[in-house]
């Protein structure tokens, strides 16, 4: 018997090379990395996500306390809810191009917060009517009609 088919059975069973093996952890470990950087981006996008709504909900309370207010007048409040967010509100009267028997007061509220890249906001923006009781019914339509 020799010893050359014995080598030749041997260097022909299957197996891994190194450079095989070298190569498949290079592969796994890119999409390790991939698959990382894909949970960390979704997690941030989930965060920023948080922060808008929180903003949002919180500006609709600060409107509706502001727009609740007995006198609507040109007015400018800034505060704190806690948590990081600042809120500012504004109050300016609406340009009105008729005579109504109310008033149209422009009312604002601006939640912002610092994010990851600067400072973030959320404005909300609506209009509130006020009446007076005095000019209820004289308006120009109600004399026209009287007439």
């Amino acid at each position: 018997m020799s010893l050359r088919p014995r080598f030749q059975e041997r260097s022909s069973e299957s197996g891994f090379t190194l450079l095989e093996v070298i190569v498949a952890l290079a592969i796994l470990g890119v999409g390790f990395a991939l698959a990382m950087e894909l949970l960390a981006a979704g997690v941030r996008s989930a965060k920023a996500s948080e922060d808008y709504t929180q903003a949002v909900l919180l500006a609709r309370q600060k409107m509706a306390e502001v727009a609740a207010a007995q006198n609507l007048t040109g007015s400018a409040n800034t505060g704190e809810f806690g948590g990081g967010f600042r809120w500012a509100s504004e109050v300016q009267p609406f340009e009105q191009e008729e005579e109504l028997p109310g008033r149209l007061y422009s009312v604002r509220v601006r939640v912002s917060w610092l994010g990851r890249r600067g400072e973030k906001f959320v404005d909300l923006q609506t209009l509130r009517m006020v009446v007076d009781e005095k000019k209820l019914g004289q308006t120009r339509v109600a004399s026209a009609l009287g007439r």
